[in-house]
């Protein structure tokens, strides 16, 4: 999933849920492809969805953002980072068109190389490019973008409902 549709997704489940920062949902949603990075570097195949792409990196990031958050506001900004970033795996585990490095994420690294995918929507072979030929690989995403659309468009949804709400009303 692009980064875009993690982030509806993460917008989608932070304003339903009330004891949410939905800022911070939306970041926790999009901060496990910081290893994008490196898409440049021969080495990017077998990083992606290794590194950033674990519980323990999700467990790690959420607790070191909550040290510097105020007393009140711990909690929260931990768990509002971590299930961000616990649905980005989940999507990713179950999206994934790209097996040059294994099907699905590497849930448990550094314990277990191991991938983890229950079920896969894609169909890898439809990706031979691979990130070594990052524009090929961009046009292999388009299949993958078309389940995003629907987030998209309930998140555009919420998004203008909750602006209606916080919107000034004409006396």
């Amino acid at each position: 999933m692009t980064p875009i549709g993690h982030a509806s997704v993460s917008y989608i489940t932070g304003t339903s849920c009330k004891k949410i920062s939905l800022p911070l949902i939306i970041f926790g949603g999009v901060l496990p492809d910081i290893d994008f990075l490196f898409i440049f570097f021969d080495w990017f195949n077998q990083v992606h969805r290794v590194i950033s792409h674990n519980v323990f990196f999700i467990i790690a990031v959420s607790v070191l953002f909550s040290f510097f958050a105020g007393k009140n506001k711990k909690l929260t900004m931990g768990i509002s980072l971590f299930l961000g970033g616990f649905l980005h795996l989940l999507i990713d585990a179950c999206m994934d068109n790209n097996p040059t490095n294994g099907t699905g994420i590497a849930l448990m690294w550094p314990v277990s190389d191991a991938f983890f995918s229950p079920f896969n929507l894609l169909h890898p072979s439809s990706n031979t490019a691979g990130w070594s030929q990052p524009s090929r690989m961009i046009m292999t995403l388009v299949p993958g973008m078309l389940y995003e659309i629907p987030f998209y468009i309930v998140s555009l949804f919420l998004f203008c409902k909750r602006k209606q709400k916080h919107s000034p009303v004409a006396a």
